[in-house]
């Protein structure tokens, strides 16, 4: 596996578990003291982030860094590609109208 690949399985695994705490990119950057900029690189796989910052991360997702990991590890990168994110909503729910005319 290249390290390319690694970063981007990492990013992946680190999105999907941000995504089912429903929190955005923002959010989980500043709760964590992390550049934003520097966070959505990670979640890219376009950065190279250390231990210790991967260690905060997994502590803040309530995950090991061993397991995180290891789904990284096992991710079918293709499959994950094609799998569109799914950020967490902001704003009026789909489908319904506003009450200002």
């Amino acid at each position: 596996m290249s390290t390319d690949h690694l970063l981007l399985r990492i990013g992946l695994v680190i999105r999907r578990h941000r995504e089912a705490q429903k929190l955005t990119q923002e959010e989980f950057a500043d709760a964590n003291d992390i550049n934003r900029t520097y966070y959505g690189a990670i979640e890219r796989g376009t950065q190279n982030l250390t231990t210790l910052n991967l260690e905060r991360i997994a502590a803040s997702l309530d995950k090991r860094l061993s397991q995180l990991l290891r789904e990284a590890e096992n991710l079918d990168l293709d499959r994950a590609r094609k799998r569109p994110p799914s950020p967490p909503r902001r704003g009026r729910p789909p489908g319904a109208k506003s009450r200002w005319r």
